[in-house]
């Protein structure tokens, strides 16, 4: 089963093709300010399938992540995926960026994934060490994160924001921001996870959403007097 993979939703774009679980070719690029994700995803996913030597048709199911993270990436990203498996009805599989994480646990223990939601909540998703969901992402208040990670025993993964509250607290934990890693690879796998676990008709190209916990960080206009 050939299957797309993309992920645009923090620093880096991370893109793969593979059979199965197993990815055999991808690219990793990072964002900059000439170089958008939402312009180069098409582009690099076209150079992919010229590699491989197959066309969009031999495609048979897309995963992508759908956050949270970068609003303006997953929405992007996104809307691609639904585009793709609508024209090729084919299955689509939505993973947050969380389950991504949690895959970098190596110990027995549950895996407890962090990102920054700002206002003093964090993205919080707790999963097995095989990477099954216990805690579906939820924006929580930081002080109930820090007591979450005091009283169980898991494997903290973090962003830097959150690894640096979660260490003044005095509890360890894996900072992404340390971590080199494609984690395309983490999408693919998951992706070919779902898909032989879950119900087809969940994974129709309408159903994709973007995982929006929160609203968009925007500036409402004052209101005229």
């Amino acid at each position: 089963m050939k299957i797309l993979t993309f992920d645009t939703s923090a620093d880096k774009m991370y893109i793969t093709i593979g059979d199965d679980e197993r990815v055999s070719t991808s690219r990793v690029i990072a964002n900059t300010a000439e170089r958008y994700h939402s312009a180069l995803l098409i582009p690099v996913i076209i150079e992919l399938l010229r590699e491989e030597k197959i066309t969009m048709q031999d495609i048979d199911a897309v995963g992508v992540n759908i956050g949270p993270g970068s609003f303006t990436g997953i929405r992007a990203s996104a809307t691609v995926a639904r585009v793709i498996a609508q024209n090729l009805d084919i299955p689509v599989i939505g993973i947050s960026s969380l389950e991504i994480y949690s895959l970098l646990n190596n110990t027995d223990k549950n895996s407890l994934c962090l990102l920054d939601a700002r206002k003093g909540k964090a993205y919080m998703g707790v999963y097995t060490s095989c990477g099954d969901v216990i805690q579906k992402p939820e924006a929580i208040e930081y002080d109930s994160v820090i007591e979450y990670a005091k009283n169980n025993d898991v494997f903290v993964i973090a962003d830097n924001t959150m690894s640096e509250k979660i260490k003044v607290s005095g509890l360890d934990c894996l900072n992404l921001q340390d971590v080199d890693y494609n984690f395309g690879i983490n999408l693919a796998k998951l992706t070919y996870k779902h898909l032989k676990s879950g119900n087809k008709e969940e994974f129709k190209w309408f159903n994709l959403k973007p995982l929006y916990i929160q609203p968009p960080p925007i500036s409402m206009p004052k209101t005229q007097e």
